[in-house]
């Protein structure tokens, strides 16, 4: 029986939408992690990505304090990247507000977001004490870069493959750092591995998040994103059982009219 993709190759004339299955699904996962290197290395070359870094750059050169870089929406986006929250890259309010919390103060909004990911890029910059300081130390810098990297990456990965991309981001996830039930909610990629493995309707966003956390702890077992041996059972099944689409591009059979 011919997998959707190769029915698409066979009579596609434009670009069509196609169900990936799941082993096509298992071998582009694997084939992304062992290209994973050298994938890297070529974006880091990457004229769109040395241009977004020199933007950055000259941004932070000419600015005197963090006003002055969030003045600018495309060093915004740029920085947004680079720490792992491109979904809120429009969202410059917002960042201002959260990476320029004082993280001494156990309200401020950096701390009691349920996306623990602001936290983490706000202990990253630490701009309440520093300004922009840490994030022209080169050390930042690379991180921001590394960031950047990846981002691009998954986000080519995910044009092909949503389920593959959010595969490769649970395998990259840290098993020493602990996460929460609320943590999952908090995190649109953990909270769609979490209802698809637990099989909940997207309708479960309607509830209040305590209802949300009590009936996703019911089929989904938060612990296990700490244990790497389970971590990987959890890729494997969410690899598995993944509604996930593909947009094919028609082939080309070398005819000519």
């Amino acid at each position: 029986m011919l997998t959707g993709a190769q029915l698409s190759t066979l009579f596609g004339s434009d670009n069509q939408t196609v169900t990936l299955t799941a082993p096509e699904r298992f071998t582009f996962y694997k084939t992304s992690l062992s290209s994973a290197e050298k994938e890297t290395a070529r974006l880091r070359k990457d004229p769109a990505i040395l241009r977004d870094m020199a933007r950055l750059d000259r941004v932070l050169a000419r600015a005197r304090k963090p006003d002055d870089l969030f003045r600018d929406t495309e060093a915004v986006r740029v920085l947004m990247q680079g720490l792992g929250l491109a979904d809120n890259a429009q969202n410059v309010g917002m960042a201002k507000r959260v990476l320029m919390s004082d993280l001494s103060d156990k309200k401020s909004l950096a701390l009691n977001l349920s996306d623990k990911r602001w936290k983490t890029a706000a202990e990253k910059l630490d701009m309440f004490k520093t300004g922009l300081s840490t994030l022209r130390l080169a050390a930042t810098r690379q991180t921001i870069l590394d960031g950047l990297v990846d981002y691009k990456r998954l986000t080519a990965i995910e044009e092909k493959s949503q389920a593959v991309s959010d595969a490769l981001y649970l395998k990259t996830m840290s098993t020493t750092t602990r996460t929460g039930v609320y943590d999952v909610l908090g995190n649109k990629v953990l909270r769609r591995i979490a209802s698809t493995i637990a099989g909940l309707p997207k309708e479960l966003a309607l509830q209040e998040v305590e209802a949300q956390a009590r009936t996703l702890q019911r089929g989904f077992k938060v612990e296990d994103l700490a244990d790497p041996a389970k971590k990987e059972k959890l890729i494997q099944r969410y690899l598995t059982i993944a509604e996930d689409k593909s947009s094919i591009p028609a082939p080309n059979f070398g005819f000519t009219f």
